[in-house]
């Protein structure tokens, strides 16, 4: 089933009236990413005009998620006029439906997210590619502000990153795996992925794409791979979201930090290189060590619905059938 057209999110692809051929959504992912883009930026200028200077405490937590709603939603509104008028579907079909079991499963991606981007830190340190610059010291109303700081930043981060999970997890995953099955929609779905962080409308035109690297490369499509099996198994895009965000959540604006003025603890990367991570903008998506922890995610993770779709599949065992001595002396 896992694997199936049979699967109920994929089946929710094929909910409307018509679907959007995976060639035409690959370049529409793009187009509908960078014109939403350009309309969010453009909205949110005439609000930051009115604030010339940064406001501090909560009223900067707020602004902060006003301003990312309104720079992103060009970008859920373009997608939902595309599925309302032309595939004739609800937006709800991509998997953010808030039902039962969301909650499980969003718990699910946090931790391998956060399993994830520690065993990155690990791997860093003992590779001497970390160190420790200093600790958040802080008075006490401070360390009050930043408790309430940390929760929120992972509200904006999952804000950021649904886009991505649904352009990608959801539609394009959704659409190929209707016309061409799922595991070609896999392999697909995360070639775009990895395809979108190098070359897109934006970079061409900004220049605002990842520099191009094997090893950053490769850990975008286990990345994708890995988030496309947590969506088909939970039948949603919840596990994916949480698994896409908790990394780049804790190692920027969260409690760890390689970047930005708030945060817990500060570190740097000592022999920052492409190779073992630290140079570009990726984050823990970058280097060897991401793509040894990323691989041995998806074996497990491929190994474990494997062995529970084998359960499933196997019925209970039939009754032995009666000896005819036995039938005959009763």
């Amino acid at each position: 089933m896992l694997f199936s057209k049979k699967n109920p999110f994929v089946r929710s692809g094929a909910a409307g009236r018509r679907t959007t051929h995976p060639l035409l959504a690959l370049v529409l992912v793009s187009v509908i990413y960078a014109i939403g883009t350009v309309l969010g930026t453009l909205l949110i200028t005439p609000f930051a005009m009115l604030f010339p200077e940064e406001p501090t405490g909560h009223p900067a937590f707020a602004m902060r998620l006003v301003f990312t709603v309104l720079q992103h939603a060009p970008i859920f509104v373009l997608l939902w006029l595309w599925l309302r008028f032309y595939e004739r579907r609800g937006f709800g079909t991509l998997g953010l439906r808030l039902e039962r079991g969301a909650w499980s499963r969003h718990a699910l991606g946090f931790g391998i997210g956060l399993a994830f981007v520690l065993g990155w830190l690990g791997l860093q340190f003992l590779l001497g590619n970390l160190r420790l610059e200093r600790w958040v010291q802080v008075p006490d109303a401070a360390a009050a502000l930043l408790l309430v700081w940390i929760p929120v930043m992972y509200l904006n981060r999952l804000i950021m990153i649904a886009i991505e999970e649904i352009l990608f997890r959801g539609w394009l995953l959704q659409t190929t795996a209707v016309r061409w099955g799922v595991p070609a929609a896999v392999a697909f779905s995360s070639a775009g992925f990895a395809l979108f962080h190098f070359v897109n409308p934006l970079s061409l035109l900004f220049g605002t794409a990842h520099h191009f690297h094997w090893a950053l490369a490769a850990n975008l499509l286990l990345w994708s791979v890995l988030a496309a099996l947590l969506t088909l198994a939970g039948r949603s895009l919840w596990a994916a979201v949480a698994l896409h965000a908790v990394p780049l959540w804790f190692t920027t604006w969260g409690l760890v930090s390689f970047e930005s003025p708030l945060a817990v603890a500060w570190f740097s990367h000592p022999h920052a290189s492409r190779l073992l991570g630290g140079e570009g903008n990726a984050g823990p998506f970058e280097g060897y060590p991401a793509t040894i922890l990323l691989a041995l995610a998806v074996a497990v993770t491929a190994l474990v619905l494997w062995r529970r779709a084998a359960r499933t599949e196997v019925g209970p065992a039939d009754p032995a059938p009666e000896d005819a001595d036995a039938r005959a002396s009763v």
